[in-house]
């Protein structure tokens, strides 16, 4: 029997015909429910019966074989009836006619035994949304047999995570992505998922989105996403939060990153709370490039009333080169008056202080959105050994705009009384005089 020239025919639900057609890259994306990895399991059985075939299943990271989608592939062998075309061993899959389907952690990779994927047809990334950009990196031009595939199934988490970013944001002209949730799943309900999904959506309706409706969600260990997530659902991220040139004068607070990366939030205290208007970032910038910087960014945005420029506890600290610390070349731009230290405190101090205050605020969605990006991600490390977060919150990209951010509620909960209640942010002439009357807290006093 020559096996290379068998056919597997199988329906294919209607949302991933595109994922049918010759792409270099193709995802499939969204919550659970949708056959996501059943699809590409029955299209890597398929394709190794067909003619001699090389699939490379990969995870960011396995640590044994029981993690990897191998029993998946042995039930679809099973279900086809197709055992006497495989030979399953105990670290990979043989097929009668050549094909091998192996199963690796990136992790596991380095630049001298990546090169072991060079002959491979496809690479099939299971779990995608925990891929980092150095895998992707090594993986993409390791894969370089003509004809050859990348495929990825994930479910979203941040939109930040370097799968998406590459699928979602800006993908090459030879990738192509569908989104997939369990409405396009034929057979959903007819599993004991449906009921239990169900039940998600009535418990937690945040949640349910996330892990069946494919919406971005809050990773284990996230310190602001559901505030984040919060503040979005009620309207408080969006483009009319804006500069208000009546209102008051702005607050910049900071995250000082010595070759590192450094971040600024803008803020506007208005009627019960504060509006943040503009956030900026980069890296390998010192206080010299940053202080013009800020001066632009005031005129660009028309902002003539500046409150203060609120530094961190490392603000004072003198520099080798300039012999000058970032407050003194702060204040040499702005003023004496214009410039000052974040009050010290614990992280653990102004983690609170940010999950509190964040209730109060209102973002401009496109100006603040790189800044968001990092709330949202904020997270303690996980120990998965040993089941526990760790004290203080990972040190990562996230954590720039996040400790910038907690700076600043830090201070402005002092200064905009907690009493105040929170209005939806509008600009000062488009509230009724009744608005901003009902806006002012009630003083009870004893008769």
């Amino acid at each position: 029997m020559i096996l290379y020239k068998m056919k597997l025919t199988f329906p294919v639900p209607r949302a991933f015909v595109p994922l049918l057609k010759p792409f270099r890259y193709k995802g499939a994306y969204g919550g659970r429910g949708g056959a996501k990895s059943h699809f590409f399991a029955e299209q890597a059985i398929a394709r190794c019966i067909s003619k001699t075939q090389r699939v490379a299943c990969i995870r960011e990271v396995q640590d044994t074989i029981k993690s990897s989608v191998k029993q998946l592939l042995v039930d679809k062998i099973n279900n086809f009836d197709l055992n006497d075309y495989f030979d399953v061993l105990d670290t990979e899959i043989r097929g009668k006619n050549g094909s091998q389907i192996i199963f690796k952690g990136m992790q596991s990779y380095n630049a001298a035994n990546i090169k072991s994927l060079e002959g491979f047809d496809i690479a099939w990334i299971e779990e995608a949304q925990t891929l980092s950009q150095v895998s992707l990196d090594i993986l993409r031009p390791t894969l370089r047999k003509p004809g050859s595939e990348i495929w990825a199934s994930w479910n979203p988490v941040y939109k930040t995570d370097p799968i998406d970013v590459f699928f979602r944001k800006s993908p090459p002209n030879n990738a192509i992505s569908v989104c997939v949730n369990w409405q396009d799943n034929p057979y959903f309900m007819d599993t004991p998922l449906y009921v239990d999904m169900l039940n998600d959506y009535k418990r937690d309706p945040d949640t349910a989105r996330h892990v069946w409706g494919g919406d971005y969600g809050a990773n284990r260990g996230a310190i602001l996403s559901k505030w984040v997530y919060q503040a979005e659902k009620e309207g408080r991220i969006s483009d009319d939060i804006c500069y208000d040139p009546e209102g008051a004068p702005i607050v910049i607070s900071s995250d000082l990153g010595f070759r590192d990366t450094c971040a600024w939030w803008y803020w506007q205290p208005c009627v019960g709370g504060v509006n943040l208007i503009y956030y900026d970032f980069d890296h390998g910038l010192d206080v010299d490039d940053w202080a013009p910087r800020i001066r632009k960014t005031l005129e660009s945005l028309n902002i003539d009333k500046l409150d203060k420029v609120w530094l961190p506890h490392d603000g004072k600290v003198k520099t080798f080169q300039s012999k000058r610390s970032s407050q003194e070349r702060m204040s040499e731009e702005f003023g004496w008056d214009k410039v000052d230290i974040v009050p010290s405190s614990s992280k653990s101090d102004r983690v609170e202080a940010a999950r509190s205050f964040i209730k109060r605020c209102a973002f401009n969605k496109t100006l603040c959105e790189a800044g968001l990006d990092g709330l949202r991600e904020w997270q303690f490390e996980y120990s998965e050994s040993n089941g526990i977060f760790s004290k203080e919150p990972k040190h990562d990209y996230a954590s720039h705009p996040s400790d910038a951010f907690s700076y600043g509620c830090q201070v402005l909960q002092e200064i905009i009384p907690k009493s105040a209640r929170v209005i939806k942010p509008k600009f000062w002439n488009q509230q009724s005089l009744e608005e901003l009357y009902n806006s002012i807290p009630t003083k009870h006093r004893r008769i």
